[in-house]
C-alpha cells in the first residue's frame, strides 16, 4: 500500500563534509559545498541499492545542509525491483525497519536511524486487477476532478490529476513499464508482472496534507515515518480519492445505463431527467465538463443535449445514479463493450462506510 516515501534530515557543515568525503576526492569536496551554496542545486549521492531511488544532499543556510532519501520500501525489503507494494503488515513495517536503518549506515555513519528523519512524502498505492486496464484508465480521465485538481501533463496511458499537495495518478502500469523497460534487459521480469494492472497512486507531497493525516488519525505531532505505515491509513487514502474521482459504481454503455434507470421505480421525470444528465455527461466526455454545462450554463463543446440545474441536483443525480449501480460516466458505444465492472471490488475492504 505504500510505493514511494522521502525522507529527509538537517545536518551540519561539518557533518556534510564527512559524508561528501565518502563519495568525492577530499581536494573535490569544498567545490560541492560552493557549488550547493552557490546554486543552491541538489547533489545526488551516488548511492547504488535496490529500494533506494535517490539519495541527494542540499544547502538550506546558516551552514546547515538537508540529506534527502527517496525509497520504495518494499524493493529495499526484497533487493530487487517490483510491482509489488509494500504492504503495511506490522511483521513487514519491522523488516523495512532493519533494512532502511542498515541502508542509512551504509550511506554515511554519521546519520540517525530512520525514525530520527522527517517525513516529507509518502505515496499510497494499490495495484488494482482487472482485464480492462486500458479501458479504465480512459474512463477515469472523465472522472470528477476534486476542487483545484488539475491534469497538468494529460498524456494517454495515465488519469493524472495534481494539487498543490497531493497527486492522484491512476495508470497503466504495464504502459508505464514497457515505456522504460526492454523485454530482453534486466528487469523484464516486470513486464510480466505488470498485466492486467490499474495502479492508483495517491502521492502526498507535503507538510500540510501529512498534517492533515496526523490530525485525522490523532498521530504524533512529531510522527516518524513508521506512525504512518498504517494499513488503516492506506486504505483509507486510496479509498477516499478514488471515490472522489471514479466512484464505486460499476461502468454500462449508455444504452445499458438508461435501460436500468427506466427499470427503477422512480417517477416519469426523475427518469427522464437523469437520462438527459447522463447523455449530456457522454457527450461532455467528462464529468467536470458536463457540471459546467449543467450548473453554469456554459457550453462546452458541440455539446447537444441542454439540460441545467444547481449543483445540489448534479450531486443528487450522481447520489442517485450511485444507489443502482451506475457509473455516470458510460462506456462509449464504439467500444463494442456494454459493461466493465469498477476494478476497486477487486479488492477486498474492511473499512466502515
Amino acid at each position: 500500500m505504500i510505493h514511494t516515501f522521502e525522507l529527509n534530515y538537517r545536518i551540519s557543515e561539518k557533518k556534510a563534509i564527512q559524508l561528501l568525503r565518502d563519495y568525492y576526492e577530499l581536494k573535490e569536496v569544498p567545490g560541492v559545498l560552493t557549488e550547493l551554496k552557490r546554486k543552491k542545486a541538489e547533489v545526488k549521492l551516488p548511492v547504488c541499492k535496490p529500494g533506494i531511488i535517490l539519495s541527494s544532499i542540499t544547502y538550506i543556510s546558516d551552514e546547515y545542509y538537508r540529506i534527502y532519501l527517496r525509497v520504495e520500501p518494499q524493493s529495499l525489503i526484497i533487493g530487487s525491483r517490483t510491482i509489488e507494494v509494500f504492504d503495511c503488515s506490522s511483521s513487514s513495517v519491522e523488516v523495512l525497519r532493519t533494512a532502511l536503518d542498515e541502508s542509512i549506515a551504509g550511506l554515511a555513519s554519521t546519520l540517525p536511524q530512520s525514525d530520527k528523519w522527517f517525513v516529507s512524502r509518502i505515496d499510497f498505492t494499490k495495484n488494482l486487477s482487472t482485464k480492462y486496464v486500458k479501458e479504465c484508465v480512459a474512463l477515469a480521465k472523465k472522472g470528477k476532478d476534486p476542487y483545484r485538481y488539475k491534469d497538468t501533463i494529460n498524456k494517454p496511458g495515465s488519469s493524472y490529476r495534481a494539487s498543490k499537495c497531493v497527486i492522484l495518478n491512476f495508470y497503466d502500469k504495464l504502459d508505464h513499464i514497457s515505456k522504460k523497460i526492454d523485454a530482453k534487459s534486466y528487469g523484464s521480469h516486470l513486464i510480466e508482472e505488470a498485466h492486467n494492472i490499474f495502479r492508483i497512486e495517491v502521492q502526498c507531497l507535503n507538510f500540510n496534507k501529512l498534517k492533515h493525516l496526523r490530525e485525522k488519525f490523532e498521530l504524533p505531532r512529531k510522527s516518524d515515518l513508521y506512525d504512518y505505515l498504517r494499513t488503516d491509513i492506506a486504505e483509507w487514502i486510496i479509498r477516499y480519492y478514488y471515490e472522489k474521482v471514479v466512484g464505486r459504481a460499476d461502468y454500462y454503455t449508455l444504452s445499458e445505463a438508461v435501460k436500468i434507470v427506466d427499470a427503477t421505480e422512480w417517477s416519469t421525470r426523475k427518469k427522464a431527467n437523469i437520462k438527459k444528465w447522463l447523455r449530456l455527461i457522454a457527450q461532455a466526455k467528462s464529468m467536470s465538463k458536463a457540471r459546467k454545462q449543467f450548473v453554469a450554463d456554459k457550453t462546452v463543446g458541440s455539446i447537444e443535449t441542454s439540460i441545467k440545474g444547481s449543483l445540489n441536483t448534479f450531486r443528487n443525480y450522481e447520489n442517485a445514479c450511485k444507489e443502482i449501480g451506475i457509473n455516470p460516466v458510460t462506456i462509449p458505444k464504439d467500444w463494442g463493450i456494454n459493461f466493465i465492472p469498477n476494478p476497486i471490488k477487486s479488492i477486498d475492504w474492511n473499512l466502515s462506510e
